[in-house]
């Protein structure tokens, strides 16, 4: 059972959720390209899991995630969030949940995943918050238990997104990559260095990812 939340005015939504709050924005629309984008980089291959990612923390990934998420939502799919990164979540401050009991609890075998999943103010949006902090995080994001939750997300849901830590110095994320259908890889203009942009993505095809595009966050134009 998905754990219900009271829906909250738009004028108390954490200001991150922009497509959700100014649906009609400029913001709002380049993540509608982005949304409509991703199916056409797929030639032709149904797209029902994502992974974002980044080369280092603070680039915005999970931003650019919640955002993409709210624009499929509003177009009427069923979208589920899963937050894995253990070390830095932030999905669950976005939408004003507990971490716990989440992804980790899961994985952990405390509970089904669906016990873990919460609804959100967005109609059609659920997330799965990371739980508690685990120090053997890889060895279970590259398990069959991973799989599984996969495979339910997969049957309940027309799209899961997975925001994940930086794919540079953390092994979470390639663990991952192999579990859904393609990546997104987010870089923040003027941040990002040439050099970590190539080594994230040398890592990221090292790891077999089918890397779908590229989002530049913060660019001025």
């Amino acid at each position: 059972m998905v754990r219900e939340r009271q829906k909250v005015s738009k004028s108390y939504v954490n200001r991150s959720l922009l497509s959700y709050i100014n649906p009609h924005g400029t913001i709002s629309e380049q993540y509608r390209t982005i949304r409509n984008n991703i199916q056409y980089a797929a030639n032709g291959k149904k797209i029902r899991s994502l992974l974002v990612t980044s080369p280092s923390e603070g680039d915005g990934k999970s931003t650019a995630a919640v955002n993409l998420a709210v624009c499929m939502a509003q177009r009427g799919d069923r979208v589920l969030i899963i937050d894995a990164n253990f070390r830095n979540p932030i999905i669950n401050k976005i939408f004003n949940v507990q971490t716990s009991p989440g992804l980790s609890n899961v994985l952990g075998q405390q509970l089904e995943v669906r016990e873990a999943i919460y609804n959100t103010e967005v109609e059609g949006l659920d997330i799965l918050p990371s739980g508690q902090r685990l120090y053997n995080s890889t060895e279970l994001l590259d398990s069959q238990l991973m799989m599984d939750v996969m495979a339910f997300a997969s049957e309940q849901y027309d799209m899961v997104l997975l925001d994940c830590p930086p794919v540079l110095g953390i092994s979470d994320t390639n663990a991952l990559v192999n579990k859904c259908d393609g990546v997104l890889l987010l870089l923040k203009s003027g941040k990002t260095q040439q050099e970590l942009a190539l080594e994230a993505k040398r890592a990221l095809m090292f790891a077999k990812a089918n890397i779908l595009g590229v989002i530049l966050n913060k660019k001025s134009v």
